[in-house]
Parts: C-alpha cells; sequence; structure tokens
C-alpha cells in the first residue's frame, strides 16, 4: 500500500525539512514508491552515478529500509533505483567546499551521490544506520585493529572539518542552512582530476585490506606457533 502524502509530510517536518520538498516534481511520484510502513530518515536532490553537464538531478531519500532515487520522466511516469538497506555494505562521504559525495557500496555495485554539503552529511548518516556495514571485528589482532581505524580516520579528516553540525564561524553556520539546492557541476578537468584521486582512494582501500588480511595471517600463524 502506497504511503500517505500526509504521512510523508509529517515525517518531512520531523526531519526538519519544512514543506520545501513539495515543489519538486518527484515528489508527486514518492508516495506511491514508498510502503505504508516506511519511514524517510534523510532526503536530498542531487546527481548519481558519473557527473556530467545537463545530467538531470534526482530526488535521493534513505528511509529505513532502503536507498532510493527518483527521477521524473515523460507521461508521468519516473525512473527508479533501488538499494536495500541490507545490501549496502559500506558509506564513504568526501566533503568539498560546496557538496559533498556519498559513495555507496552495495554488493557488487557503488553508487555516488553528488549533493549540497550540509545534505551530504545526512545522507551519509541515515544509511550508515540502515546499512549492513562491515565492521572490524573486537577479536581482531591489535595491528589490524589499528590499520582499519587509521586508515578510516585520516579518509574522514576533511568531512569532519567540514562538517556544519560543528561550524564555529558565521560563514560556515550560514553555508549550513542554506537551502538545498543542486549543486553546481565541476568543469571536466576538476572532474577528471575528482575520479583521479577516486581510484587512487579505491586502490587504497584494496592494499589495506590486504594487509589486514596478511596481519591477520600472521596473528594466527604466531599463535598456533606458540600453541
Amino acid at each position: 500500500m502506497p504511503l500517505d502524502r500526509g504521512v510523508i509530510d509529517q515525517q518531512l517536518q520531523d526531519l526538519g525539512e519544512g514543506n520545501r520538498w513539495w515543489d519538486q516534481r518527484e515528489m508527486r511520484d514518492l508516495p506511491a514508491v514508498l510502503s505504508s510502513d516506511e519511514r524517510i530518515l534523510a532526503i536530498a536532490r542531487g546527481r548519481i552515478a558519473r557527473v556530467r553537464i545537463l545530467r538531470r538531478t534526482w530526488l535521493i531519500v534513505v528511509t529505513d529500509r532502503r536507498l532510493v532515487c527518483l527521477r521524473s520522466a515523460g507521461r508521468g511516469g519516473w525512473r527508479q533505483v533501488d538499494v536495500p538497506a541490507k545490501q549496502i555494505t559500506r558509506v564513504a562521504l568526501r566533503i568539498g567546499p560546496m557538496h559533498g559525495r556519498v559513495r555507496v557500496t552495495a554488493r557488487d555495485r557503488n553508487i555516488r551521490l553528488l549533493v549540497p554539503r550540509s545534505d551530504a552529511y545526512k545522507l551519509a548518516t541515515a544509511l550508515t544506520g540502515v546499512g549492513n556495514i562491515t565492521r572490524p571485528s573486537p577479536n581482531l589482532p591489535g595491528p589490524v585493529l589499528m590499520v582499519r581505524r587509521v586508515f578510516d580516520h585520516v579518509l574522514a579528516l576533511p568531512a569532519a572539518a567540514l562538517n556544519p553540525e560543528a561550524a564555529s564561524t558565521p560563514a560556515l553556520s550560514r553555508m549550513a542552512k542554506e537551502p538545498a539546492t543542486a549543486p553546481a557541476l565541476p568543469d571536466p578537468v576538476t572532474e577528471q582530476r575528482i575520479e583521479w584521486l577516486e581510484s587512487q582512494v579505491a586502490e587504497l582501500q584494496q592494499q589495506i585490506d590486504f594487509l589486514e588480511r596478511l596481519l591477520q595471517e600472521r596473528h594466527e600463524a604466531n599463535a598456533s606457533f606458540d600453541a
């Protein structure tokens, strides 16, 4: 059963979003997409996948069950991208001066969301809360846990430094309160640079995973030898 528009409006009010989303075309389709017992946790407007000039924006919604992206199509239809929450294993946040990139890893696919900076934090927080995020086991040896924590900490530094919730200057506070609008597209050279940096981060993640496995195997081998 579709979710009633009045229920959606109340959920948005509870999130502090007010009525600002109802002028979006995709909002007329959202009640038919969501289930009657589904709860909205975050909402934003932005671009998904590879960012290109003239590519249209999507309505991005995180619920207690999934990530859903909607884009209006002709003749009253819409395009839809769904990612069940239980399939989400990793959420990464990259923050720039005006916008943020939320990278969602779900099984065999990666989805990148380019949204206004303040909305990026909301999406990342909601996705991390509902996703089946892979976390290191507390039984792992100390060196493995240390490597993982250092790596995650380094990648999180830009996002933490620009977190609007911790804004300490009038400029940052004002930016955090700006209305949600689609972020400006970077020029092609900047976009290529961002793509290259993201590929380097992904490669570094693979190396860290390999190092974790190596340390784990060495720890198990030493434990067997001592026994």
